[in-house]
């Protein structure tokens, strides 16, 4: 049922746009909206439902409502701001949740102690979107610990990631995939996470592209310079700027053979994919006002979030060096620099 108008939206969208022609078919448009729009009802509900309308949820959610119906919004700069919700929705290591629940709760025993409003913070504080119980608690653990994870955690935090080994990141990765693996959740949600956590920390992703760059150095037909490498490791880490995790690698592998005067239209194409998706949403809630899924739309949310589909048996010292993981490492903090 989703899945069919989801589809109607994509062609809606694909006919406003004449000129949006992609390398991936509109089929993979079609399955993220799916996953996306399924996604953000489960992970936001802790009922797991296999029919559910949007209003039923919004009903208790007033805030919810007015930020995700501004999807149907037109102005740029207002779709920018929904667009960095959205993410920021998503986003499962947003430790700013926890600080300010821990500020809250230091208002709430400052201004108890002054007898003036200290009733204000009788509510508990909600933790925000796209967070399970227990996760925050597992991060919160990793902060109290002087451990390798501990030091990766810092430096994810500190945007220090250059510092960070690949064993010590694959350590961390793998436990927050275990910890979910552990938690009392059903199976797709438990896909869902790991499918969040691969999003946020890259692991495989970063696994490929460490390969792809590994194969730029040691390639005896490529005479590259450093800064033809650098520009070529800047396009594989630009292709995860796209918010579709299933197509990362399917752009990631065409870097290797691309030619320098297509590099611009590579960028340009990861854009578009982002800017196209805005479009399929816009289409979608001009025709529907609700998100009602069903067996078939969960058939196409596990497969898509199911991990086997992005996981790689890449590995340290086989198919890259750690100074190739360092070069990564160091090309992303400095993105990040860049994005303040």
């Amino acid at each position: 049922m989703l899945y069919e108008k989801v589809k109607e939206a994509t062609l809606l969208a694909q006919n406003n746009n004449p000129g949006a022609n992609f390398y991936i078919p509109l089929e993979d448009f079609m399955e993220f909206v799916t996953y996306h729009l399924i996604a953000f009802i489960k992970m936001r509900n802790p009922i797991s439902s296999k029919k559910m309308s949007m209003n039923q949820y919004l009903r208790h959610d007033e805030a919810y409502s007015t930020s995700y119906k501004k999807v149907v919004i037109t102005d740029e700069e207002e779709y920018k701001i929904f667009h960095n919700t959205l993410r920021n929705a998503i986003n499962r290591f947003n430790a700013l949740n926890h600080k300010t629940k821990a500020e809250a709760e230091i208002r709430k025993q400052a201004e108890s102690e002054k007898g003036s409003r200290g009733n204000r913070f009788e509510t508990p504080i909600t933790i925000h979107d796209f967070q399970v119980i227990g996760e925050m608690p597992t991060l919160m653990d990793l902060k109290a610990t002087k451990d390798p994870l501990n030091t990766v955690y810092q430096r994810i935090l500190k945007n220090n990631i250059h510092n960070i080994t690949f064993t010590n990141y694959k350590l961390f990765s793998e436990h927050l995939n275990d910890s979910i693996t552990e938690q009392n959740l059903t199976m797709d949600e438990k896909q869902l996470h790991h499918y969040l956590i691969e999003k946020h920390l890259k692991l495989h992703t970063l696994k490929s592209i460490c390969k792809e760059y590994e194969n730029m150095v040691q390639s005896k037909n490529l005479s590259l310079t450093d800064e033809e490498r650098k520009a070529r490791l800047q396009l594989l880490l630009y292709a995860t700027n796209m918010p579709m995790v299933q197509q990362w690698k399917t752009y990631i592998d065409l870097v290797k053979e691309l030619p320098p005067y297509k590099f611009h239209a590579f960028i340009q194409e990861i854009d578009s994919i982002t800017n196209f998706i805005k479009w399929i949403l816009l289409m979608y809630f001009q025709q529907n006002e609700d998100v009602v899924f069903d067996e078939q739309d969960l058939i196409y949310f596990n497969s898509y979030v199911d991990p086997k589909r992005f996981e790689n048996d890449f590995v340290l010292r086989r198919d890259f060096s750690s100074q190739t993981f360092s070069i990564v490492m160091d090309e992303i903090k400095q993105g990040n620099e860049k994005d303040k």
